[in-house]
């Protein structure tokens, strides 16, 4: 298992909103982190598997499922699978966690 790489840029967890959903460069990746509130936040692949629909414009949080707003494709924050069509393929999740203020992604 590999140690946690700091994000770039690295983001102060007071300044997410419920439901906000930001982007990130994850070592050349597109990820987005999500907060849910309750120091709880999730780091996913931030193109949808569908058509590539960029999820930090089109991405809408509802509960805990992510919706790609292109075409209604639903995910799941907990583990990126697919739980309504027409996307086929899972996103990547990203491990997330707060380190000092600072929001942390590893592989």
């Amino acid at each position: 298992m590999t140690e946690p790489h700091e994000s770039a840029p690295k983001e102060m967890p007071k300044d997410f909103r419920p439901g906000e959903i930001r982007k990130v460069d994850f070592h050349g990746q597109e990820v987005i982190v999500i907060y849910l509130g309750a120091n709880r936040y999730y780091a996913l692949s931030a193109r949808c598997t569908h058509l590539k629909c960029d999820l930090s414009k089109v991405g809408a949080v509802i509960r805990e499922e992510l919706v790609c707003q292109c075409h209604f494709s639903r995910f799941s924050l907990a583990d990126g699978r697919v739980l309504k069509g027409p996307a086929r393929s899972s996103l990547k999740v990203y491990k997330v966690e707060v380190r000092d203020d600072k929001i942390v992604i590893g592989d």
